[in-house]
């Protein structure tokens, strides 16, 4: 049995080990590739050793926060696809995220299904952005 190689791959950005975990197990049962990070300081230093197509990061962080974080992804790797995550819906609105660049963003509690289908709806936003790069 041959095994399939990922659709595409994974960087997520959390504190708390146990969120990182069930990120990484819905992420990885959906296809994909998926490396972890503990904060912005080392997800931007595994960027710069690998490409990676999304990153999923909690807002709270240590060390850099997700939006500077967001800004430095945007900044240096823009092609990357950011995902947001917060529990804070009292200090984050939806615009706060959207205007700093993130694609998406999800809330605390969230469902499995949920961070599955916004992954899927943002996979093929990336595949139509790259086949439209690739007319060009």
């Amino acid at each position: 049995m041959t095994l399939a190689s990922p659709k595409a791959s994974v960087l997520i950005v959390d504190e708390e080990s146990l969120i990182r975990k069930i990120l990484a197990r819905i992420v990885t049962r959906e296809g994909y590739a998926v490396t972890e990070a503990v904060d912005g300081r080392e997800a931007l230093e595994k960027m710069s050793q690998t490409q990676y197509d999304f990153v999923i990061s909690a807002i709270k962080l240590p060390k850099m926060n997700g939006f500077e974080l967001l800004t430095e992804i945007k900044t240096s790797y823009p092609e990357t696809m950011v995902l947001l995550i917060t529990a804070y819906t009292n200090d984050v609105s939806a615009e706060d995220v959207l205007t700093h660049g993130a694609d998406y963003y999800v809330t605390r509690p969230f469902k499995n299904v949920e961070i599955a289908r916004t992954l899927s709806a943002l996979y093929l936003k990336l595949q139509k952005n790259r086949s439209a790069k690739a007319r060009r």
